[in-house]
């Protein structure tokens, strides 16, 4: 289109600007009037398309403040919500052939048959009996003296005598804060009489040599930082509170020396044992490193690795920290020769190794992480919102495959394989049918949360059916998700770690505090235990005592169990 001369312009604003009468109209030369439409049709169409993008983008907007505000404040369960009558139900989303798959009662209910009168279901919750007696196990009992009556008292209610029947007993539950002690140790030193010569009685075991630091003061530290996420730096405020002056910097070279000196050779057992695992949960997170001589702004990465704990395997938690890498050389160096299956998330870098590896090693992909994109989005549109609705057919579709699979949880690997076979494997077939439909639907924005999940379920296809060909592979990398939880609450709390010694020892740290806490063991004492049987076991060689030691080990004494 040729630009228009100052003559056109002056009439293209006169027109612009003010209502033309008919004459005027007439005046205007054709050509004019041409370019004027073109021009103005041009403008409605780059309008139009601007508008486009900014409901497009104000619909991304609002899709996203609502998923935040559910993340927020909305209920955290992925479990399906219960479904209104009169809506589509799990019956409705599966294949006619597949129906009879659910048991009897879910699948042949009839409506005629009467339900029961409220009258008949209703009761009252009657409290449990000992349960304080079982809230309280394990806890030392002081009986205090027993609270009389005078004699003269009694006499005046009781002229004719009375016998004392059995006491009524209650309890309360006193709380005593955590106190200091100071063992002061006395060595013997003895000196001849005719000679010059001196000698001393053997010194204990210290854990630090010029150190105040005791197996008992060690796991106290310990115990609040990785396992209820005290920073340092409040819990050395604490210790002044009490008159003990320790700075965070001593606590902070104390757990890096006990995690070298001490725990290194407990974690590298518990990792051996874990790579004896048929399969590994696998998930990785970032958290920042402030000396990590990568320079500012870079990111430090936290992997984890749970066993699989189906077939009797114990629970093991392990946290790598590989200089912050983030790449498949980290997964590399901890896993070895392995051969097995990792059960991942959608992270290329699982993938890349597992190729590399070839039938050596698997990676089976999480349904989790697709079902959650659809519940997030169900849920964030309220109540009634969704249904109908592209994200709630999709969590329905997920999690109809979840309950046909769960039936058959208990069962032995050969019926669960046949399970997958025969019941679910229609139900994930149809799943990427109805995706494939979905991937070039003009109303389905691929920006959109939705979108995304779509997007993902067909690029991690091959690995979400894994767990077709395998009984032993889960539905999902929960467990995962589960044991680096602790790790995320901490580092919300401490915010940074100062060095990569300290990143590594918190690796340490967490994988034996975690694992303690899987194997129902009470943290501090075992701890305690831990350091003291270390400090007598120090120069054993072979370690043939580590196992004894672990928190999965039956031989471990009483006190560091839980009792309920």
């Amino acid at each position: 289109m040729k630009t228009l001369d100052l003559e056109q312009y002056l009439w293209y604003n006169m027109c612009m600007k003010k209502k033309m009468s008919e004459e005027e109209l007439n005046n205007i030369p054709k050509d004019m009037i041409i370019k004027m439409y073109v021009q103005l049709s041009d403008s409605f169409d780059l309008m139009n398309s601007q508008m486009d993008e900014l409901n497009k983008n104000l619909a991304l907007m609002k899709e996203q403040i609502a998923i935040l505000t559910q993340n927020r404040f909305g209920r955290k369960t992925e479990k399906s919500a219960d479904i209104p009558s009169g809506q589509m139900t799990i019956m409705d989303i599966l294949p006619e052939d597949m129906r009879d798959v659910f048991n009897e009662a879910e699948a042949t209910a009839e409506d005629n048959v009467a339900e029961p009168d409220m009258e008949t279901i209703t009761y009252k919750r009657k409290k449990t009996s000992g349960k304080r007696d079982r809230d309280l196990e394990g806890i030392e009992v002081i009986v205090d003296d027993t609270i009389t009556l005078p004699e003269a008292e009694l006499k005046e209610r009781f002229p004719y005598g009375y016998n004392r029947l059995p006491d009524e007993i209650y309890r309360e539950l006193e709380f005593i804060p955590s106190k200091f002690l100071v063992h002061e140790k006395h060595i013997a030193v003895y000196a001849g009489k005719k000679d010059t010569g001196v000698i001393r009685a053997n010194r204990p075991e210290r854990l630090l040599k010029n150190s105040l630091l005791t197996p008992s003061l060690a796991a106290g530290v310990i115990d609040a930082k990785y396992v209820n996420h005290l920073p340092l730096n409040r819990l050395s405020e604490d210790f002044k509170r009490k008159n003990v002056n320790i700075s965070k910097q001593v606590l902070a070279g104390w757990m890096i020396k006990l995690a070298d000196r001490y725990f290194s050779p407990v974690y590298k057992h518990m990792r051996d044992e874990i790579l004896k695992s048929k399969l590994i949960h696998c998930d990785e997170t970032p958290f920042k490193v402030i000396n990590n001589g990568r320079g500012p702004g870079t990111k430090d990465y936290m992997w984890v690795y749970h066993s699989y704990e189906r077939y009797g395997s114990p629970p093991i938690y392990i946290y790598g920290y590989h200089d912050g890498r983030r790449n498949a050389e980290a997964l590399k160096e901890f896993l070895g020769d392995y051969k097995g299956i990792l059960m991942t998330d959608g992270y290329n870098v699982y993938h890349t190794v597992a190729n590399e590896r070839g039938d050596t090693l698997k990676v089976a992909g999480c349904w989790a992480h697709v079902k959650r994109g659809f519940a997030i989005q169900v849920k964030s549109q309220g109540v009634e919102t969704p249904y109908g609705t592209v994200a709630d057919e999709g969590n329905k579709r997920i999690a109809a495959i979840y309950h046909v699979d769960n039936m058959c949880k208990d069962k032995s690997e050969e019926e669960r394989l046949k399970n997958r076979q025969a019941s679910v494997k229609p139900l994930v077939d149809a799943y990427f049918a109805w995706t494939r439909s979905l991937r070039d639907r003009p109303d389905i924005d691929r920006g959109s949360n939705v979108g995304k999940v779509i997007s993902y379920s067909l690029n991690q296809e091959k690995f979400l059916r894994e767990f077709l060909n395998d009984p032993i592979i889960p539905l999902d990398n929960n467990d995962a998700e589960r044991s680096i939880r602790s790790f995320c609450v901490g580092k919300h709390s401490w915010n940074v770690i100062g060095t990569k010694n300290g990143a590594k020892s918190s690796a340490i740290l967490y994988s034996i505090a975690e694992t303690a806490k899987a194997n129902d063991l009470k943290t501090f004492e075992y701890f305690q235990y831990l350091m003291e049987q270390i400090l007598i076991h120090l120069d054993d060689d072979p370690r043939d005592y580590m196992e004894s030691i672990m928190p999965w080990s039956k031989e471990l004494p009483e006190n560091c169990f839980k009792t309920k």
